[in-house]
């Protein structure tokens, strides 16, 4: 434990978001509302500094800096991207994550039981769910036979789901075919190419995609390409099925992190927590608009159905 020092002002979060205002306001509204539930009150007992990398992923190595200059108390970096550019710029202001990929291999933890550093917090998966996915995709659309992995660059879960991906189509008897996006300018081009792939479908996972996923399934859709993903908020958005981890979920327990930490605890000692629940989420009406017959057996193992 770290000891606790008492002070006069309250203690300083930078958040280190990767995308705008607008989206992170969205995504990160279960870790602030699970701070205010824990006591800590933005103004009063805690004070927020929020840096918004706006989709750029270069953005935020230099946002890393700022914040660090800035000496918080602690820097809540969510996703993986984040997490790295954070720790590259400090080895001693405690970092907490919430959507992590392979924080190993990444450098962030030594370890997941004992981190060993200045980093710790949730996990999205231990293992890629690329496999998984990849299954139902096959139970879903039996006549696919090339499927796009649409990626978006500098997150360590697309190059787990990479060679997941490309495993898994191999011994289904799938061809994968990848397109790249390094940013919002970019993945109109990105979707295009896998179009003239002709590929049946699109599977993406990353954080970048993600913040952007409105935007995707307009462009897939208008293409009557059907996408898979790993969050419920992709089937929300149109995407024809999900299943992973709820990410407003992993949010709300890093805020338990967080507390942890601001009440002295040491980041090398707590242990990187991992997800209990996976969600499949099933989209009828993107399946209907797109032809795709849902088979029952997906339809009955479905967590949630949006009809």
């Amino acid at each position: 434990m770290r000891a606790q020092v008492a002070r006069s002002t309250p203690p300083r979060i930078a958040v280190l978001a990767p995308s705008t205002k607008a989206r992170e306001d969205v995504t990160l509204r279960p870790f602030y509302e699970e701070m205010r539930r824990l006591g800590w009150i933005e103004g009063e007992t805690v004070v927020y500094d929020r840096l918004y990398a706006d989709d750029l992923p270069d953005n935020l190595e230099r946002l890393a800096l700022v914040a660090v200059a800035r000496k918080p108390d602690l820097i809540f970096a969510p996703p993986s991207p984040a997490a790295v550019a954070a720790r590259r710029a400090t080895s001693t202001i405690p970092i907490v994550f919430a959507t992590g990929t392979d924080p190993v291999g990444t450098g962030l933890v030594a370890s997941l039981s004992r981190p060993g550093g200045n980093v710790t917090g949730m996990l999205s998966v231990v293992e890629s769910l690329a496999p998984k996915l990849m299954q139902m995709l096959r139970e879903m659309l039996p006549a696919a036979r090339r499927v796009g992995f649409l990626n978006g660059t500098g997150d360590p879960r697309a190059r787990i789901d990479l060679a997941a991906s490309r495993s898994a189509a191999g011994a289904l008897g799938m061809t994968l075919v990848t397109s790249e996006a390094a940013n919002p300018a970019m993945l109109s081009a990105a979707v295009a190419r896998l179009a003239e792939q002709k590929v049946d479908a699109i599977i993406t996972s990353t954080a970048l995609i993600f913040n952007f996923r409105a935007r995707l399934l307009e462009l897939a859709n208008a293409r009557r390409v059907p996408v898979i993903g790993h969050r419920a908020e992709l089937a929300e958005a149109g995407a024809l099925f999900s299943y992973g981890a709820s990410v407003s979920d992993q949010i709300r327990r890093a805020a338990l992190i967080v507390d942890k930490v601001l009440k002295g605890a040491s980041p090398s000692e707590l242990p990187v927590e991992q997800p209990t629940k996976f969600e499949l989420v099933v989209n009828m009406k993107a399946a209907e608009a797109l032809g795709v017959k849902v088979p029952q057996s997906l339809a009955l193992r479905a967590d949630r159905i949006i009809e």
